[in-house]
Parts: C-alpha cells; sequence; structure tokens
C-alpha cells in the first residue's frame, strides 16, 4: 500500500550501470529517490541524475514515457534526431519508445531530475543503440 514518502538526496549514494561496457560507455550517475522497490510508493518513479562534464548518456529507448527537469550545467539533447541544447529551467518530456541521447557541453556536471510512470525503476527496460 502507498504511503507519503520523504527521501533526502544527500541521505543516498550514487548509483551507476553494474555492467561494466556500459559504465565505459555512458558518463551518467544517479540517485533514485522515489520507486515502489525502494519506497512504500506507486505510480511514478523519481531520481536525480548527473552526467561528467564532457560526457553522455548514450542513445536509448525504452518503453515508458520519461521527463527531465535540468537543474545544473547545459547540453544537447537529441531526441527521436532532433537536437536540441538545454540549461537550467528546461523541462523535456521524452515519450515513450522515442530514440534519445544526451551531452553535458558544460565545464560542471549536466543535473537533471528524472521521472517516469511506473510503480518502480525496475520496470524500465533500457535499449541501448550497439
Amino acid at each position: 500500500m502507498p504511503e507519503p514518502t520523504i527521501r533526502r538526496e544527500a541521505d543516498l549514494e550514487w548509483e551507476s550501470w553494474d555492467d561494466p561496457e556500459l559504465k565505459a560507455r555512458s558518463d551518467v550517475r544517479w540517485k533514485l529517490l522515489i520507486s515502489g522497490e525502494r519506497t512504500a510508493t506507486a505510480e511514478l518513479v523519481m531520481g536525480i541524475a548527473e552526467i561528467a562534464p564532457g560526457g553522455k548518456l548514450i542513445g536509448h529507448r525504452h518503453s515508458h514515457a520519461e521527463t527531465y527537469y535540468i537543474t545544473q550545467g547545459t547540453g544537447r539533447i537529441s531526441l527521436d534526431g532532433v537536437e536540441s541544447e538545454i540549461a537550467p529551467g528546461a523541462a523535456i518530456y521524452i515519450p515513450a519508445n522515442a530514440r534519445h541521447e544526451t551531452v553535458c557541453t558544460s565545464e560542471t556536471p549536466l543535473a537533471f531530475i528524472y521521472t517516469f510512470p511506473c510503480d518502480r525503476f525496475e520496470e524500465v527496460v533500457y535499449r541501448f543503440d550497439d
């Protein structure tokens, strides 16, 4: 049963890909704030992510829609082949199965809040470009 939940980012450790090849190709780390496998919540997954300066979250897609809200740094996102510059204050909607790739173009990490409309982060299956 879902319950009101408060988690503090400062209390959590950064995570990254378990797969060494993905970790080597994708300069992203994240903290999973709200997700049913870790919290008594449902219907929404929320976290924060950072892409290292000069790094990228490699091209991928998944069957869940996603949102980003940029909080720090600058970058570029390719969304189904359309490139856009992004900076703090930008809200981005990524439709289900849309291919997207995000690059940090600043000297500080590109930081953003992300959400998925599902109960648990483990439901989101990333399909990466080859």
